[in-house]
């Protein structure tokens, strides 16, 4: 060790350059809170995240990365709409590199926390740039802490990328009207362009855009714009091949909702409302911890919505209010000018700040404003895209509150400036550690099942990915365990396209089928096989009771419900076999219907044979369409119905339960039945070199089906 003094040039020039180095990083980067808040942000988003929900928006985004990757096909939409027609396809080109480490879908889920983690960070760099320190940290951590933004923040959905890029748009939009810089419109038109792709109501955003053009003078270039149309251009061309391909039938079908007669309510405004509170109705689920909480955290319903509005009056307020000593700062000089209106107008756009301010309205209102008039339901992802504004405009009021007590101590000499201060960070504080625990609480709700998972629309319930996970792995390892060559798992709506899309890791052989009219058996000769049966499956559990041997081997847990039921089954012989049937398609199994009662509901039983297989292919299922006419019991005639059993694969001798609901007045026989078959498949066009990939199927023309002796019906007198 040297003990002699060192060089003192070479010590400050040291010093020069750690000062440079330091100089050339972000303040932001260098403050603690920024770190705190990636830490509540990521914490709430990340916990548990192997418990998030699966349902079929959730399970097609994610396949359909899947299969451009592996089948060499090109997205060109995502999932649909809630009205109708087929959102574009950016969100999966960035599910697509997540493909390249595994088929989990969990990393689409952390894929959404980590954009939705970096979106509270952006919102402490945006406020703090523009509104200071203290409004950064209280913007950022109230959105980070939020209640219903994290409910999306935890899912895959594309609507639930939209906040990250929702900032970034506006960092772009306050670059040219606060900044002053140039080059800002060609990054705000493309991040534009990306948040349409995520939702089409994003097209609201055009305002703040135009008023930002508006407010930007001698920032505008031409060159910008042409090279934000070549770039929109690029990341639009899947989309508009599709449009193409469908003769822009998306186009025609926005067109005709315009059309439609519009109505003024009060949707909007209880939507916004709804990001700022900790939950929108108390839990009835008797273990929640949200509903024991509820008492506690109720009073963020009002105060939180009072700071919201403070931060609007409180914007408009500096605003209006004239700022002379900066009217030279913008860039602007102002010379005498007669007319009243064009002065007001030069001035207000020559100063930066209130341009700012007005962007910041303009962003939370126009929007507001618009989708208040609407001509069909609204839904939580349309308002989106005014997050994080809410709470910017909290830190905004609570910043200037005390930059205003400042000023009163500086004039009257009364040291109001620091109880000022530190009533603020303790109101702020309060709200923020109440929204953590609030927040803490629902997702210990949602990932320890304390909540009802009924009634949701448009599903009948709700389905976690680690529970369904579970469910056929456990199925699966029965199987091999027991050496038995076949798994047979039940679909209803909402699960089909989920337990689908994951059934395909299994090692056993499958076959999954809808259960709403049908229940699939093994063929007798083949011994026993798995049977995986879903949590609100009642028909089927009454049909196992009568036509199988069914040996419960496990329940496989699952949140918020009645878990899944996994069998070993065996179908019971029958007991008057018939010849007749559907020619090579079905064999009628037993001369009689049966009855079967399921919750004081009456349904009519047929039991057939599958004559032929089919191996399960790609996205695509085989379906029977039996329709029924029943006898009436008096003059009054009875309506058919119909029945589709639709499954992913066929295997020739196994028993397929066809039912129909008894309705009033019908008798159980005699029953005259038609069938019909189809198949149904990926829509995936092809244009020109491109083969297309969409979220739709389509269906070959149903093939009617004749009996042995050439008819159309067949009829059951027993």
């Amino acid at each position: 060790m040297s003990l002699t003094a060192p060089n003192k040039k070479f010590s400050a020039q040291g010093e020069h350059v750690a000062v440079a180095r330091r100089s050339s990083i972000p303040a932001w980067f260098l403050s603690w809170e920024v770190y705190l808040i990636a830490l509540v942000a990521g914490f709430l988003r990340f916990y548990l995240i192997n418990t998030t929900e699966f349902d079929v928006d959730q399970a097609m985004l994610f396949r359909l990365a899947q299969d451009a990757v592996h089948r060499g096909l090109l997205p060109t939409t995502s999932n649909a709409a809630s009205i109708g027609i087929a959102n574009p396809p950016g969100v999966i080109f960035l599910f697509i590199p997540l493909v390249l480490f595994g088929r989990n879908p969990v990393l689409g889920a952390i894929l959404i926390s980590t954009f939705t983690t970096v979106a509270a960070v952006l919102t402490y760099v945006f406020t703090r740039r523009y509104y200071g320190r203290m409004a950064g940290i209280i913007a950022a951590l109230l959105y980070a802490s939020a209640a219903k933004p994290l409910n999306y923040a935890r899912f895959i959905w594309q609507p639930n990328l939209m906040p990250p890029f929702v900032v970034l748009f506006m960092l772009a939009l306050f670059f040219g009207v606060v900044d002053r810089r140039k080059g800002w419109l060609l990054p705000a038109l493309f991040l534009f362009g990306v948040l349409y792709q995520m939702h089409p109501t994003t097209l609201v955003l055009a305002a703040p855009l135009l008023v930002a053009v508006l407010l930007s003078p001698g920032t505008f270039r031409w060159r910008d714009v042409g090279l934000a149309l070549v770039l929109l251009l690029v990341i639009f061309s899947p989309y508009l091949l599709w449009e193409f391909a469908t003769h822009f039938s998306d186009i025609r079908t926005l067109f005709t909702l315009a059309k439609q007669h519009a109505h003024i309510d009060s949707q909007a405004i209880r939507f916004y409302l709804y990001f700022l509170s900790p939950y929108d109705h108390v839990p009835t689920y008797p273990t929640s911890v949200v509903r024991a909480l509820s008492p506690f955290l109720s009073w963020l319903h009002y105060v939180v919505p009072l700071l919201t509005a403070g931060g609007f009056l409180t914007a408009f307020y500096l605003c209006v209010r004239p700022r002379i000593e900066r009217v030279e700062q913008g860039g602007e000089r102002i010379r005498p000018i007669r007319n009243k209106l064009v002065l007001w107008w030069l001035t207000f756009r020559a100063d930066p700040y209130r341009c700012g301010l007005f962007l910041l309205l303009v962003w939370q209102i126009v929007p507001l404003a618009v989708l208040s008039r609407h001509a069909v339901d609204l839904h939580a992802q349309y308002f989106f895209l005014l997050l994080p504004g809410p709470f910017v405009l909290v830190g905004l009021f609570c910043a200037k509150v005390v930059a205003g007590a400042q000023q009163l101590t500086q004039i009257s000499g009364v040291q109001l400036a620091k109880i000022v201060r530190y009533s603020v960070l303790l109101l702020a504080g309060l709200i923020i550690v109440t929204q953590c625990v609030g927040s803490m609480a629902a997702v210990v709700d949602a990932t320890s099942g304390n909540f009802d998972d009924r009634g949701f629309q448009p599903y009948p319930y709700h389905n976690d990915l680690q529970s369904l996970q579970r469910a056929l792995t456990m199925a699966d390892q029965l199987a091999q365990s027991r050496h038995l060559n076949h798994v047979y798992i039940t679909t209803d709506f909402a699960t089909q396209t989920a337990l689908r899309y994951l059934a395909e890791d299994m090692q056993t052989p499958t076959t999954l089928f809808d259960v709403a009219h049908c229940l699939v058996l093994p063929n007798p000769a083949a011994g026993p096989a798995v049977l995986l049966v879903g949590p609100y499956d009642a028909l089927t559990n009454a049909l196992l009771k009568q036509f199988a041997n069914a040996q419960l081997i496990a329940e496989p847990a699952r949140l918020g419900g009645p878990p899944f039921q996994l069998y070993v089954v065996t179908p019971l012989a029958s007991s008057a076999t018939s010849a007749t049937g559907f020619s090579n398609e079905l064999q009628l199994q037993d001369a009689h219907v049966t009855q079967v009662q399921v919750n004081n509901t009456v349904w009519l039983a047929t039991r057939w044979t599958l004559l032929h297989s089919v191996q399960p292919a790609f996205r695509t299922t085989y379906s029977y369409a039996l329709t029924a006419q029943f006898a009436a019991a008096s003059a009054s005639p009875v309506a058919p119905q119909q029945s589709v059993c639709t499954s992913t694969a066929l295997r020739a001798g196994d028993q397929m339960l066809v039912v129909f609901h008894a309705p009033k007045g019908a008798q159980p026989s005699p029953l005259s039945l038609q069938a019909q078959s189809f198949i149904t498949t990926p829509y995936n066009p092809t244009y020109g070199p491109f083969h297309l990939e969409t979220d739709q199927d389509r269906s070959t023309p149903w093939s009617v089906l004749h009996t042995n002796d050439g008819k159309r019906v067949l009829t059951i007198t027993g």
